[in-house]
């Protein structure tokens, strides 16, 4: 049946199936199979909750701070545990690590599920468990990304991590239309249930890796010393330098419209619940869409061209949504947005993994992940201030203004951002 089809259409085989087509230079090696579907279903439940949670803390507080404080908490233990991260998961056994992580993360989204259930979630439950999550996700993220180097040759890296990224991504396509209609049907409860459930994808393609990954580290080097050689490694090198300040920079000043997309949907939209999925779904769609823009031009030596210009539509779109009401045009500018955000932050990923050699992989990849969430509580929570202070339009034209003289410091740079 299946031969029949692909000899019907043979565009569809020479896509996906022929010897030099990327997909299938990818998605050849069992380990990057498990894994993706993993990742996936991981990814999915998270997008699931996110709905869900923003609801929840919009709905019990009424509060922009609020909804900025529980994406602080969760991105703060990676401030100070990001540069340490990558170094310790380079020491330990990432398959070990990458299932125990699953598991602790399962068990804190079903907490949180019995608390909503039984109505006696608090902010102050999700404030802790936020944190929680964030420690256990500085392990995590590190783990999981050399897990997906170890599952392919260095030759398909370059088009097997933004096949990788598109688990994250079309995720975020399914999963807040998914959360959108539990929220409306079952509650809060039903999407943190979901999420706890969806660890288990992720658990089972960790136990069923075959892949080598024991330290590759040596263990009789200082911690510090592992660290610095990282950091050291990232800003001598002139490529990584430029992409770990610019990450740095957008997500200091660019990103705090996510937590505040409750608010932006019930507030100036005059949305529901499952227009709150809707406005998930809008950047999700735009994030889908980057990924499948980045891996078609992975080959093409555009990625500098491509960084630059996605973060000069993310100021130019931060500043349109601070001013506009109608609803299509807000999903318009929420889908470039979440394109331009995924353009610069997946492009960033595959040349940090690509550019690092295969011992520092571990430690220079936690500098991109610093600079991804490390620094965005001291973002996110200010404009969050400010949007509860100012209003969500102020905060928003600020934030463009911001981004868009960051978008003129990378034009001005010279320096060419590919992996060659």
């Amino acid at each position: 049946m299946g031969r029949r089809i692909l000899n019907k259409y043979p565009q569809i085989q020479k896509i996906f199936f022929a010897p030099d087509s990327k997909f299938y230079r990818a998605f050849r090696h069992r380990d990057f199979r498990m894994l993706w579907l993993g990742a996936f279903f991981s990814f999915m439940g998270s997008w699931v909750q996110n709905v869900g949670q923003g609801y929840l803390v919009y709905d019990l507080t009424g509060s922009m701070e609020k909804l900025a404080l529980i994406s602080f908490c969760s991105m703060l233990p990676v401030t100070f545990l990001g540069p340490f991260a990558g170094s310790i998961v380079d020491l330990m056994n990432k398959k070990a690590l990458l299932i125990w992580t699953q598991i602790l993360l399962a068990l804190s989204s079903l907490f949180l599920a019995v608390a909503s259930y039984y109505q006696f979630v608090r902010l102050e439950h999700l404030v802790v468990v936020s944190l929680l999550n964030g420690l256990i996700s500085c392990l995590e993220m590190p783990a999981r990304q050399t897990a997906m180097s170890a599952t392919v040759p260095k030759e398909d890296l370059s088009v097997a991590v933004p096949f990788m990224g598109m688990t994250f991504n079309l995720a975020r396509v399914i999963g807040p239309a998914v959360g959108g209609f539990l929220l409306a049907w079952l509650g809060v409860a039903a999407c943190y249930l979901v999420n706890a459930l969806s660890f288990l994808a992720l658990i089972f393609a960790g136990l069923s890796i075959r892949a080598d990954l024991r330290p590759i580290a040596d263990r009789l080097s200082p911690i510090l010393d592992l660290i610095q050689e990282g950091y050291l490694y990232t800003m001598r090198e002139p490529r990584l330098k430029i992409l770990f300040l610019l990450e740095t920079g957008i997500s200091l000043l660019s990103l705090f419209y996510l937590p505040q997309l409750p608010a932006l949907a019930k507030d100036v939209l005059g949305l529901d619940k499952q227009g709150l999925g809707g406005v998930y779904l809008a950047v999700g769609l735009g994030a889908f869409s980057a990924l499948l823009l980045t891996t078609k031009m992975s080959e093409l030596h555009v990625r500098g061209l491509l960084i630059r210009s996605a973060v000069t539509v993310m100021a130019l779109g931060l500043l349109t949504l601070s001013v506009i009401q109608n609803v299509p045009l807000a999903f318009f500018i929420l889908f470039l947005l979440g394109m331009s955000n995924v353009i610069v932050f997946n492009t960033c990923n595959v040349l940090f993994q690509v550019i690092a050699p295969e011992h520092l992989r571990g430690r220079v990849l936690s500098m991109h992940i610093w600079a991804l969430s490390g620094v965005g509580p001291f973002g996110v929570y200010p404009f969050g201030w400010l949007a509860e202070k100012a209003g969500l339009a102020t905060a928003l034209q600020v934030s463009g203004v911001f981004t868009f003289i960051l978008a003129i410091w990378a034009w001005t740079r010279k320096v060419k951002l590919e992996s060659q």
